[in-house]
């Protein structure tokens, strides 16, 4: 053999002996991915240079058997988890080892039998980890910050459902980072050591993992109370904010997750700190002039201070440092809406929500305008209460959202009293049906809204609500042609799918079917404008259900180009051969119509009788086809152009009736509508009045009898305070009270009760400026207070 023979071969065995090491060496370090044999050793000499909290924590997890260290003494503890090391991590910290495998999950690249098999399996079936689209695990690749997080979250339960905190934050703000609940609450319970430099999508080491889990077996209970009641669906709905505001917000929820880095303002730096994310924001992204440290920036007087009740989404917010000391502003943040505010602090360990509440609200300095964009209009919902009864009355309100969601809410009524609840004030960017139930005492209801539709029809309408489900519903009025958008509400309250079919009846007889399905203790929209063959139609509308509904119809409109405003009616759940109006004024500004519906089968005969305010009377004569809808002009009848009047409907056949107005009045533009009243009686509620600003309200009365009707009227207001008077109304004629003129009554809320002495009819009409937003409402009068109202028209959004 040569020498050369002989290197030959020894450097063959020593390549051998070397790559014997590296596979010993990969082994031991194998053992740490794989979970498969705990190795602990006293001291791990690579973990020396860690924090004290670190290396307490890695003597934690490896006393507990939740991580490993390797076979040859070492943690390594900045290298990054793998993702079958963190499944077995998630099995053993939350007592799932003696679970057995969900046997329709399998991985192509991990075989069922491999010894790790069953915490991969385990950790799938618990959502504590996922597999990528093709079904493979990968149980050798990194796992991300954020993942990691999301896994800690899955298994103390603060992720799952659509009620759980991770899931309420995500919708807090649906712009962000699909892990940005996750984050936030892992932040929130201090899961994350506060010094670290892990970015969300960016890989976590094996120490930070082992802080993490330390910190989930051992947090905090008053921490995880304030996650579980304080992320929840009311206080973490998304708040309606302009396109400045909204960039804002996105800028700074872009960056939730992201670690605190003391001096840090951008990405450069790794991370921000809380001075550091509002320069970013205000400066950076939307090119405000911003002072940098907290202090100063709670200070400029460029930009004008503001109290917390007057804060807007996207507000930088300022906090003492220490207020019984000194006023030093010591930490700054963004207002998101609803108490919330985005921050990065360093005990949160970075970029995450909290609520202004406890040390928070207790450390509030200031808020500052440097956004100059004020909020955005939108839709105010309320419901106004009355109680005409001499006993106390108790209120429950269940809002019903599109998704089946319910909120709940409750208001105590003093006897002889008005209250009013914004729903705005409970909901934000919700369409919504309400139940009002009145489990002690009885009830009067209506629901008030006002609005800005699309931007340009400014305005507000009014219903009374309905005491009653049914299965058949009818609406005279309708429209998609002229500038009318027209939509029909409908509230399922019951416990089934109901499933609906509208048949839309036009003028000349045609008819359209629209069938549709609402969820149960749900909301429904029907956009009749987009449904096919009603694009450019006048029509009436009958729904049908399998269970029992309440239906409405609202409408916006641009009439005649001068008018932009919108209105509202109930559906009625009832054909009848007579209907009465109270309201009806004709002039140069004023016009008025009479809607009829025929949904049967024949055409009808039909006498519309008008009742002036002297006492004369007129009969007009209408034939109105079988399936179809009849419009009548009121300006247009002779002798009726400038009148104030009451109208009667008779039919053959039983028909569905409704109002329309449109006017200028005082200046202020609109129009209104309401359905008819089948019969006069003799006692009458209106829950709905008010006198204050640029309101006035009219409280109108019709007596179709041969002799006069004398009225007691209750004008009852918050508090339980009222105000009676006493009225006569001539014999077939129509009376105003002009309730802004009424002693007592200026600048209230009012409610109204009218007892007769001979059946009447009655309605109310408003004409108002409301946040600069002209328009007018008419709404009938109910026959009595209920235990129960429905209403199926609502929304809180633009």
């Amino acid at each position: 053999m040569t020498p050369v023979m002989k290197a030959t071969r020894g450097t063959r065995s020593a390549w051998a002996t070397a790559a014997l090491a590296v596979i010993v060496f990969i082994a031991s370090v194998l053992g740490i991915l794989t979970g498969a044999q705990p190795v602990r050793a006293n001291t791990y000499p690579d973990i020396a240079n860690q924090p004290a909290e670190i290396q307490s924590a890695i003597d934690y997890v490896t006393s507990k058997g939740y991580m490993n260290g390797a076979g040859d003494g070492n943690f390594y503890p900045n290298e990054p988890v793998k993702r079958l090391e963190y499944a077995c991590s998630m099995v053993k910290l939350f007592k799932k080892q003696g679970e057995s495998v969900d046997p329709t999950i399998h991985f192509p690249d991990l075989k069922d039998s491999d010894a790790n098999f069953k915490y991969a399996n385990i950790a799938v079936k618990y959502g504590y980890i996922g597999v990528y689209p093709d079904g493979s695990f990968e149980p050798n690749e990194t796992h991300s910050t954020e993942s990691c997080m999301a896994g800690l979250d899955k298994g103390l339960g603060l992720d799952g459902g659509t009620d759980s905190p991770a899931y309420c934050l995500h919708g807090l703000w649906p712009r962000a980072p699909a892990y940005s609940g996750q984050s936030i609450v892992a932040s929130d319970l201090h899961m994350r050591y506060r010094d670290t430099h892990a970015k969300p999508t960016g890989t976590y080491p094996r120490c930070e993992l082992a802080y993490s889990i330390q910190v989930s077996e051992q947090y905090d209970q008053w921490r995880m109370e304030y996650i579980k009641t304080t992320f929840n669906r009311l206080s973490c709905q998304s708040p309606l904010t302009g396109p400045q505001r909204t960039r804002a917000l996105d800028a700074a929820f872009s960056k939730v997750g992201y670690p605190y880095v003391w001096g840090g303002e951008s990405d450069a730096e790794g991370g921000y700190d809380c001075s550091g994310l509002t320069y970013y924001v205000l400066n950076s992204v939307l090119g405000y002039p911003m002072q940098r440290v907290a202090d100063d920036q709670a200070r400029d007087g460029r930009y004008a201070t503001v109290p917390r009740e007057q804060l807007l989404p996207g507000d930088p917010i300022f906090f003492y440092k220490d207020p019984k000391t000194s006023t030093y502003v010591g930490h700054a943040g963004m207002y998101v809406g609803r108490g919330m505010f985005i921050h990065s602090t360093g005990s949160n360990a970075g970029v995450s929500v909290d609520y202004l509440t406890g040390y928070w609200s207790d450390n509030f300095a200031c808020g500052k305008r440097v956004i100059a964009e004020a909020e955005p209009d939108s839709f105010d919902t309320y419901i106004l209460l009355a109680n005409p009864t001499a006993t106390q009355a108790q209120a429950n309100l269940t809002y019903m959202l599109r998704d089946g969601r319910q909120v709940t809410e409750s208001r105590t009524l003093q006897p002889y009293s008005r209250k009013t609840v914004k729903v705005d004030d409970t909901l934000v960017n919700e369409e919504v049906s309400t139940t009002v139930d009145s489990p002690t005492g009885q009830v009067v209801a209506e629901r008030a809204m006002y609005f800005k539709y699309l931007g340009k029809y400014p305005g507000g309408h009014t219903s009374p609500g309905s005491t009653q489900t049914a299965a058949n519903w009818f609406l005279a009025e309708g429209c998609t042609d002229f500038g009318f958008d027209t939509y029909i509400l409908i509230q399922n309250p019951g416990g089934e799918t109901a499933d609906v079919t509208l048949t839309f009846m036009k003028e000349g007889g045609q008819t359209v079917d629209l069938h549709c399905q609402v969820a149960p203790h749900a909301r429904y929209t029907v956009a009749v404008d987009t449904v096919p063959g009603m694009e450019k139609a006048q029509f009436s509308t009958a729904v049908s259900s399998t269970r029992q509904v309440v239906v409405e119809r609202s409408m916006y409109f641009d009439y005649k180009g001068i008018i932009k405003e919108g209105s509202n009616a109930q559906g009625l759940t009832q054909l009848s051969n007579d209907w009465y109006f109270a309201e009806g004024y004709t002039s140069s500004t004023f016009d008025t119509y009479v809607l009829l519906a025929n949904p049967n089968d024949t055409a009808t005969n039909a006498v519309l009788r008008l009742l002036g305010d002297d006492g004369k009377s007129s009969d007009v004569h209408l034939v109105i086809p079988a399936h179809a809808r009849k419009t009548v002009p009121i300006n247009q009848i002779k002798g009726w152009g400038k009148r104030a009047f009451s109208m009667t409907v008779h039919s053959d056949l039983p028909t569905a009736a409704e109002r329309a107005m449109y006017f200028t009045y005082n200046g202020i533009t609109g129009g209104h509508d309401a359905v008819g009243t089948p019969s006069p009686g003799t006692r009458w509620f209106l829950a709905e009045g008010y006198t204050g600003g640029d309101f006035d309200t009219y409280v109108l009365v019709s007596n179709p009898n041969d002799e006069p009707a004398d009225l007691s009227v209750r004008f009852m207001l918050n508090g339980g305070k009222f105000t009676d008077r006493t009225y006569t109304v001539a014999a077939h004629s129509r009376f105003t009270i002009q309730v802004d003129k009424v002693a007592g009554l200026a600048d209230a809320e009012v409610s109204t009760l009218v007892n007769s002495n001979r059946p009447v009819v009655v309605e109310r009409s408003m004409y108002f400026r409301y946040m600069g937003r002209p328009g007018g409402s008419c709404s009938n009068a109910v026959p009595g207070p209920s235990a129960r109202w429905y209403f199926a028209e609502g929304y809180t959004g633009r």
